[in-house]
């Protein structure tokens, strides 16, 4: 019993020290003679402490500090080397993603607009001209222009969403995914699906919007699904597809 008072008592010490670092500002200087003034210790890690200065947010590793600093911290060498090694692979695979989607996507474009024929040329007017004209002027309106992949598609509206409203708004295509969630909206059903894509800020899921839903019934979150609708933009933060059908 003794032994577990002490050993509490030594962990609220620890606590104690590492929130009264966290709360004050202090002036932090690394074995190169860089200096951090009036930083606050945002964060501690296994392999560094970050800290908020007024010139913004930085990360400092420990192999960096005077020991009195490792110390202060608890600094334990080999954690803070398995702790790096960890979150470098994370990147690693990270990155990796990021290409192949990348791969996938010009993939994708390139089989996409292969079996399409090419778009007769378009005189400009004062009105309306190749970019800017209304989704009447589009090739292919409201007709089926085959099979596309989802994340094809939330790329292409990440990129540009003036270039791929041009593109894309008003086609019907069809498109197969994993259902995020099913939930009602007035008299008709949302269906969203998750999209894999993998750059910070952009859509993550599209909106499928079902005026007639018979056949949803057995379907849940988690379900693959395959579904047609037409290209009605972006609708907040998701891409929308309207008139879906299974």
């Amino acid at each position: 019993m003794r032994r577990l008072q002490t050993m509490n008592k030594a962990t609220l010490a620890i606590l104690a020290a590492l929130f009264a670092s966290i709360a004050l500002a202090d002036d932090f200087k690394t074995i190169d003679g860089k200096e951090y003034k009036h930083a606050k210790v945002s964060r501690v890690e296994p392999d560094g402490i970050v800290l908020i200065t007024s010139s913004g947010i930085s990360k400092v590793y420990f192999a960096e500090l005077p020991k009195e600093i490792q110390e202060r911290f608890h600094y334990d060498a080999a954690k803070g080397e398995a702790y790096s090694a960890e979150q470098t692979a994370s990147q690693e695979t990270l990155y990796k993603q990021r290409q192949e989607l990348e791969r996938q996507r010009v993939e994708e474009r390139e089989k996409y607009w292969s079996k399409q024929p090419a778009p007769k040329p378009q005189q400009e007017s004062s009105t309306t001209n190749a970019l800017n004209g209304s989704s009447l002027d589009r090739p292919a309106y409201n007709q089926s222009a085959g099979s596309i992949a989802p994340q094809f598609l939330v790329a292409e509206y990440a990129a540009s969403e003036v270039k791929a409203d041009n593109l894309y708004r008003g086609r019907i295509f069809t498109v197969s995914g994993t259902i995020k969630s099913i939930f009602r909206s007035g008299d008709k059903v949302i269906v969203e699906l998750n999209v894999p894509y993998y750059r910070a800020g952009t859509v993550s899921w599209m909106n499928c919007v079902f005026n007639e839903y018979s056949g949803l019934g057995q379907k849940t979150a988690g379900n693959p699904i395959t579904l047609t609708g037409r290209v009605a933009g972006m609708r907040g933060n998701a891409l929308t597809m309207e008139d879906c059908h299974l």
